[in-house]
């Protein structure tokens, strides 16, 4: 995973103010996130089975929740609510998703076994999650990741 300072400056040249993304890391690792954010990792209630309603927080369990970029069933969740409730943070929720997975994949570029183009392209059509509404804001992250995959790798690397 990126650190907040690479976070943030990918976020800086993308146009997202810099509250928006501090909010965005402080939320995607459990790390004291907003009121609003936190109440919905722990009130916003998730249908599971038969009648059963519980958090995400509840259903994360004992896993910290600066794992949940990687449960798509949490993504889902998570864009749903700031679709709802603060759209002017889903480019950011999406960019910190893919600064990751490309850091995830750091040694590999590294190595010269993919390039950080190819990176992106396979995030945005294998591992990216949407849900209707967000298709908008996912295209932009990737076209600005796509345009600015130069600056990105110095900043990562």
């Amino acid at each position: 995973m990126a650190g907040y300072a690479e976070h943030d400056k990918i976020a800086e040249m993308a146009g997202i103010p810099s509250v928006i993304s501090e909010e965005i890391n402080r939320f995607m690792n459990d790390m004291n996130p907003p009121e609003d954010f936190e109440a919905h990792n722990t009130e916003n209630k998730i249908f599971v089975c038969g009648h059963l309603n519980v958090s995400i927080r509840t259903l994360m369990g004992s896993e910290k929740l600066n794992e949940r970029g990687k449960k798509e069933w949490v993504i889902k969740e998570d864009l749903k609510w700031l679709l709802a409730a603060r759209k002017e943070y889903i480019r950011c929720y999406y960019l910190h998703l893919a600064v990751d997975n490309i850091c995830e994949n750091k040694e590999r570029i590294k190595g010269g076994r993919e390039t950080i183009e190819k990176c992106i392209d396979s995030w945005g059509k294998n591992r990216a999650v949407v849900v209707p509404g967000t298709e908008p804001y996912l295209r932009d992250v990737l076209g600005f990741l796509r345009n600015n995959a130069g600056n990105i790798r110095q900043i990562i690397f």
